[in-house]
């Protein structure tokens, strides 16, 4: 695995990581979900079960497509898309406005469950790896006994190489 030069190369997800993190209990319903998210300003969010063990994420795409879409159907409706006038929060009302079930399907029945985690010592490089092979926009961050001490997000990578670019700048 290759290295990033000068101070990039020496990020660890401890360094970058969001620690004050919003949780969704897997109990809770999609509607519930989505008012946190909303309430948060979030698009995702580490999901946890009644023990606080790390048990999926639940993102945006989760909770907008129809539980009754088949990807191998092509006649089946596809998952809600952006157009030029609509935000993410756009997204969250029409979710709830074309399933009528968001108020009594648990986010466990939505979330996903195969989490890629890093470690508080993972390497910038490594965790952003990780995200691009996984397409994900969001990655736990998991202390050496698997207790969930953070998140890092696409914005956390991204303002990790502003940072090295803007203290270069400055030398």
């Amino acid at each position: 695995m290759g290295a990033l030069p000068g101070r990039l190369g020496s990020l660890l997800a401890q360094d970058i990581m969001t620690r004050d993190i919003i949780v969704v209990p897997a109990s809770v319903t999609v509607r519930e979900a989505i008012e946190t998210l909303r309430e948060h300003r979030i698009t995702g969010a580490p999901v946890i079960n009644d023990d606080d063990h790390l048990v999926g994420i639940i993102s945006v795409n989760d909770l907008i497509r129809s539980p009754t879409v088949d990807a191998s159907q092509p006649d089946q409706p596809q998952p809600l898309a952006h157009g030029e006038d609509q935000t993410t929060w756009d997204l969250f009302d029409k979710a709830t406005n074309i399933d009528e079930n968001t108020g009594t399907v648990a986010v466990s029945d939505r979330m996903s469950t195969h989490v890629t985690s890093v470690t508080e010592t993972a390497p910038l490089v490594e965790i952003a790896r990780c995200m691009c092979d996984g397409h994900w926009h969001r990655v736990p961050v998991l202390d050496e006994v698997g207790t969930l001490v953070g998140i890092i997000s696409s914005i956390d990578v991204l303002a990790a190489v502003v940072n090295a670019a803007d203290e270069i700048d400055q030398a």
